[in-house]
């Protein structure tokens, strides 16, 4: 019989909290150190931080807190209650606590304790959540913990082993967009099947013979999103609503539903590609599920140009034109409009070279949708397991049977 004891995470680990240079932008660089910030957290799919965006100066690293590989941390501000484990060395600012000299309790149990608690931890006692996760209230969490280590590491390969292959399907996806972008550009940036042969003056310079320049906003149907007032929406009853926060951290907590009647066309399935236009701008594949989508992000359907590959790998390849526009013109929110998808001109082959074309580009996004999908269908399961397992509720060696059976 396993036995569980009470602690606070305090008499379990140290923690310090990150600090930062001041002023932190006199030190921002895009090379020296790198500079952990929590929206490097919050779009990683997996329980690690592999790279930054942002880096600081060697001397600004002396102000700050150093991190290196295997370390746990946790965010305390902006998105509070979010653990992730350093794959690389780097800086901390006040943001992150860190925690180290581990007693009673491992490294990667803390990890999935934190994960499994995050919601109470940032709860304050009369349920007022905090915007800032102090130092204190971290050491004086209560929680219950397996005794032994063996069970707490037991747990762990359970819950990781999940973790494993959905970061695994991840990695696979990438490289299949890589190598899906490498054939689309081969084809329609550099033309390089056609070199050999004819080519004619177009209002895109020359292009090879036969082929037509179409508008981006002929290419497909532009379907944005629906208008919600606040009180429409509410708390886990009817379909998730689907705003961009969904589209870069998934359904989570924050995520608001809709219950009432809802016109077919703001409905999301899995396979359908949405094209957020607005604030943070991005081309998506939705596979999580019956949804409804929220304004300033479009469901991009076929008309009959182009097919439903084609028009996610052409969108993907011109997105960074748009995020270039939008943010020259940006005010409060930055945007793109009906007139720059017009404006945005492409080049296409015959049909025939098009179908030729598609068989492939069909393929690799038909299997980074098929990815797409296990690692939601994982996630269900570890989500699942996750609760149980951190509070007994689930014998170990029953939920081991189960994930030797789903791996």
């Amino acid at each position: 019989m396993t036995r569980w004891i009470t602690c606070r995470i305090g008499d379990l680990c140290t923690l310090r909290r990150g600090a930062s240079p001041r002023p932190i932008n006199n030190f921002i660089s895009t090379e020296g150190v790198p500079w952990v910030k929590i929206a490097d957290a919050t779009e990683s799919k997996t329980r690690f931080i592999e790279k930054t965006k942002e880096f600081i100066k060697e001397e600004g690293a002396k102000n700050s807190v150093a991190v290196t590989p295997g370390t746990l941390i946790l965010s305390n501000s902006a998105t509070p209650g979010l653990p992730k484990i350093m794959k690389i060395n780097a800086c901390v600012h006040d943001g992150w606590l860190v925690f180290d000299d581990f007693n009673g309790i491992t490294r990667d149990f803390l990890y999935y304790l934190f994960l499994n608690e995050r919601e109470r931890l940032v709860q304050g006692a009369n349920g007022s959540v905090f915007n800032n996760l102090k130092t204190d209230i971290v050491k004086n969490f209560i929680v219950r913990i397996p005794e032994s280590i063996a069970i707490q590491n037991r747990i762990v390969s359970i819950l990781s082993s999940i973790d494993d292959k959905i970061e695994l399907n991840l990695k696979i996806n990438e490289t299949l967009e890589e190598m899906a972008m490498t054939l689309y550009k081969h084809w329609f940036v550099d033309f390089g099947p056609f070199q050999d042969g004819e080519f004619v003056e177009s209002e895109l310079g020359m292009i090879p013979k036969g082929w037509r320049v179409i508008s981006c906003y002929d290419l497909a149907n532009y379907i944005n999103g629906k208008a919600f007032k606040t009180n429409q929406l509410v708390d886990n009853d009817g379909l998730p609503v689907i705003k961009i926060a969904e589209l870069k951290s998934g359904i989570t907590n924050s995520t608001k539903f809709y219950n009432g009647d809802i016109e077919p066309k703001y409905l999301l399935q899995n396979g359908d590609i949405l094209f957020a236009w607005s604030a943070s701008l991005g081309v998506f594949i939705w596979a999580k599920g019956k949804a409804v989508l929220n304004q300033h992000i479009f469901n991009v359907k076929p008309n009959g140009t182009l097919s439903k590959s084609m028009i996610y790998f052409t969108l993907k390849n011109i997105i960074q034109e748009f995020i270039e526009i939008a943010a020259s013109r940006a005010t409060t929110m930055g945007h793109i409009t009906k007139e720059h998808l017009i404006d945005k001109k492409i080049a296409l082959p015959p049909d025939e070279l098009l179908v030729k074309v598609d068989e492939k580009m069909s393929n690799y996004y038909q299997m980074i949708l098929s990815n797409m999908l296990e690692v939601e269908r994982l996630t269900q399961i570890r989500d699942y397991l996750l609760p149980r397992l951190l509070s007994g509720e689930i014998d170990v060696s029953k939920a081991e049977k189960q994930v030797e059976e789903v791996l």
